[in-house]
This record gives C-alpha cells, structure tokens and sequence, in this order.
C-alpha cells in the first residue's frame, strides 16, 4: 500500500498540473503553434488565395538579397538600442529621485506610470499632434525661442529618434517602477558602511547601487529590446514607414510583405529571423550576466 506521504505528494503533483495546465495551453496556442505554422510557410510560397507550393530556402535567399529587409532590420536594431540604452539611463535616473523621501513623491510617480496604461495607437495620435509643424505645441515654443521649425515626423533625420523619445515617454513609467523597487530592496546597511568608509554620493551609486540592481537592470534591458524590436505601431500610425523608409521596421516590412504584397511565405521568414534575433540577443545578454558574476566572484 502506498504511504499517506506519497498520496499526499501526488495529490500535490495534480493539482500542480492542473494549475499551470491553462497557462501550458495559452503558451502553446499563442506562441508554439504559431510559431512551428510560420516556419512552415517560410519554406513555402503562398499567397492565402492559391495552395501553398514547397519552395524551400528560397524566401530566405530572396530575403538576404533583398536591400529593404536589410534597411528595415538596421532601423529595428537602432530603434532597439537606441531606446533602451537612453530609456534605462532616464529610468535609473528617475528612479533614484523617486527612491528619496519626496513631498507628492507617490502622486508623481502616478504620473508618470499612467502613460502606460494607455494604447499605443492613443499615444501615437497624441504625440502626432505634439509634433505636428503647424499646430503642434512643441514646434510652437521651439519658434518662440527663436529656433525654425523642425519636421519631426517628415524629415528622414528626425523621424526615427521622435519616435524614440515618445516610446520612452510611454514606457518609462513601468520600468522605472521596476527599478525603484530594486533600489528601496538594497539594504541600507551598506550605503552607510560606503559612507562610513568615505565614499561619497557618486561612488556609493556606481560601486554600491549599480551592483546591486544588476538583475532588475538585466531584466528591464531584455524585456525593454525585445519589446522595442517588435516596433511596429509607432511607425504605422505616426508616419507610415516613412518618410523614406526611415521608420520601416522589420515587423512593418513584414506587415507589408502579408498584407500588401499577398507574399506569406517572405512574412514568415522574417517572422522567423526576428524569433531567432531575439533568442540569439537573449543568450548573449545572459551569457554576459554570467560571465559578470563569474568575474565578480573571481575578484571577491
């Protein structure tokens, strides 16, 4: 006969199953699937009217010789990098205000998360106005301060680093959030040890501080580039891609090349590229995270 232990841990192995059971299924039905479907038609030439016709590496050929999927993935990679190497800076930055003892410092923390409770699209449309040459206030106090308009949205020069700062605006609020929970999770203890030992504000914040969000960092960094590859709303509603392809991601290029160009197969190859960029960027972030630690520890 079986104990009253084992009994009570396969009860407990069931239930387990049947908890994350939906969250396998989820997975499974909104990620897996549909990303064994899209390495299929890769290899296909399809377009949703005719059967699809077994091509092969061909889609992948046609799309490495092909000058505007490479322009639209050097834009993909400099939206990227771009935000978040700025956005981590400006959420430390306003992290490390938040974390002192502020009068409103919870009302102002409300502020700026409640851009992330709004879309996008709804975003997208504000900041258009914001920008826009004629009516927009941005351009408005820019001309009273005796500088000429700037065509934020038009010219090739801007068009990219404005979307930039407004995904940053509407982002910043929640990975500030996150990294402030980091710096009031530090123990006290060892800023005053630093202090006692003579360190002043700025050691303390790079030998102390730094070290000590370097998980917090290095999830905001992963989570912030692998969001800001798959840019693709931004672009379509401020500017269309343009202008001159400045704005054409690769998610826009594969948009275009679905729903535009009724080519199936090159979307899912690009769908396909971009799942292995992003895997291929993740290992090599957690690669450098233990390689840090490692060092670190070498060092103690």
């Amino acid at each position: 006969m079986a104990s009253p232990n084992s009994l009570a841990e396969r009860k407990l192995r069931r239930a387990g199953v049947v908890l994350v059971s939906p969250a396998v299924a989820a997975i499974l039905l909104i990620s897996i699937v549909p990303l064994i479907v899209a390495g299929y038609f890769s290899l296909t030439k399809f377009d949703m009217i005719s059967t699809p016709q077994w091509v092969g590496l061909e889609n992948y050929r046609k799309l490495f010789a092909d000058d505007a999927f490479w322009e639209a993935a050097g834009n993909t990679f400099y939206f990227a990098f771009g935000q978040v190497v700025v956005g981590i800076v400006v959420a430390l930055m306003v992290a490390m205000l938040f974390s002192q003892a502020l009068k409103g410092g919870a009302a102002m923390r409300t502020i700026v998360y409640i851009p992330q409770a709004a879309s996008y699209v709804v975003i997208s449309l504000i900041w258009t106005f914001l920008f826009d040459p004629a009516i927009g206030p941005i351009n408005a106090v820019l001309n009273g301060m005796g500088i000429d308009t700037i065509y934020f949205l038009t010219d090739q020069n801007w068009a990219m680093p404005s979307i930039m700062v407004m995904s940053l605006w509407r982002n910043l609020g929640y990975f500030m959030i996150i990294l402030l929970a980091g710096i009031q999770a530090i123990p006290t203890s060892i800023n005053e040890a630093a202090q006692m030992d003579g360190a002043n504000a700025f050691q303390r914040f790079f030998l102390v501080t730094i070290p000590q969000l370097k998980s917090p960092l290095l999830f905001v960094f992963v989570t912030w580039f692998l969001g800001a590859m798959q840019m693709f709303t931004q672009s379509y509603v401020m500017t269309q891609g343009g202008p001159i392809n400045a704005t054409r991601t690769l998610v826009y290029r594969m948009y275009d090349s679905a729903f535009t160009e009724l080519n199936i197969g090159a979307a899912s190859g690009i769908a396909v590229l971009l799942f292995l960029a992003v895997v291929v960027a993740s290992l090599f972030l957690k690669l450098g995270q233990k390689l840090f630690s490692r060092q670190e520890l070498a060092t103690r």
